[in-house]
């Protein structure tokens, strides 16, 4: 075996001094990949939300939140929706929406008291349609709507007193239980409040751009919706729908601006669960699914872009 002479004169192997430098150089290896990990064990770890945890929710003018499902927030913006097509002033939206919380929770029902069905729990029995129609949200809101205007004073008197008068509760002051909520949501989809309309939701599963632009299209006759396509690849002519452009009404004062354009943000952000979008800019202030927040600073803007998953 070979040897060596240290300093002293006394002989050393050579191998014994490699068994030595051995843990020196593993102590050396972790240190170093302690460095390269170490800002990645710390970084904080990305939530991937679950359809479960999934929510939308409507800021009031002081902040406030008013948290519903997704489920529940797309029933809210079909009342918001119908009653802006008919023209109906944003307190009909309030009552209504008031309604439909202590009714059903804003679900389409199909049970209820004796023969109570959908989203008012409205009876057969007592003229409201048959249990097809009034298992129909559309036909519900709107029949909730006809018998509404026929209220005296319902745009004057208390949310629950208007509410009365069209349901016959057997419980009337539950009404008021949702007067706040009702409002804040109700204020949020017409477009009343700006950037109002909020959802954080699941990774996209697939997106339906010919569903979305069908949907809308029937749901907001005032805008105009057109399809913005990508060559995927250079040697085909194969392309994808990565976003649409909703094109706001021409001719707007900027506060008829901003109700539209808010009103259509708020629907489009609704329901970003049923058709995969994962993005909305409008009035140049952006949403995304994952974050659920509006960000940026609002600037008058004739069109809204969606971005699909």
């Amino acid at each position: 075996m070979g040897r060596q002479h240290n300093r002293y004169g006394v002989h050393r192997p050579v191998a014994l001094t490699a068994w030595i430098m051995l843990p020196v150089a593993i102590f050396a290896v972790i240190v170093l990949l302690g460095v390269m990990l170490l800002p990645r064990l710390l970084a904080p770890k990305q939530y991937v939300r679950s359809a479960d945890d999934a929510y939308c929710a409507a800021i009031s003018s002081d902040g406030t939140r008013h948290t519903l499902s997704p489920e529940q927030a797309g029933n809210a913006a079909l009342i918001a929706n119908i009653a802006v097509n008919r023209e109906l002033p944003d307190h009909a939206v309030t009552v209504a929406i008031a309604t439909a919380m202590q009714e059903s929770r804003l679900t389409n029902l199909d049970h209820g008291d004796l023969d109570s069905l959908g989203l008012f729990q409205q009876r057969p029995s007592q003229g409201w349609g048959t249990a097809e129609q009034v298992s129909d949200p559309a036909y519900a809101t709107n029949i909730f709507y006809d018998h509404l205007m026929q209220v005296p004073d319902w745009q004057t008197i208390p949310v629950e007193d208007a509410a009365q008068e069209v349901q016959r509760s057997g419980y009337p002051d539950l009404y008021a239980n949702w007067d706040s909520m009702a409002h804040a949501w109700a204020s949020a989809l017409t477009g009343e409040v700006n950037a109002g309309i909020t959802c954080a939701l699941e990774p996209i599963n697939g997106s339906d751009a010919n569903g979305l632009i069908t949907a809308a299209t029937a749901a907001l006759p005032n805008v105009s919706i057109t399809r913005d396509t990508i060559n995927d690849d250079k040697h085909s002519n194969a392309t994808t729908d990565s976003t649409l452009t909703v094109a706001l009404p021409a001719g707007l004062s900027d506060a008829d601006q901003q109700h539209v354009c808010w009103q259509t943000a708020g629907w489009l952000v609704v329901h970003a669960r049923e058709y995969g979008i994962d993005s909305v800019t409008a009035n140049g202030m952006s949403w995304n699914r994952t974050d659920g927040i509006w960000t940026g600073k609002e600037s008058i803007q004739d069109t809204i872009i969606v971005t699909l998953g």
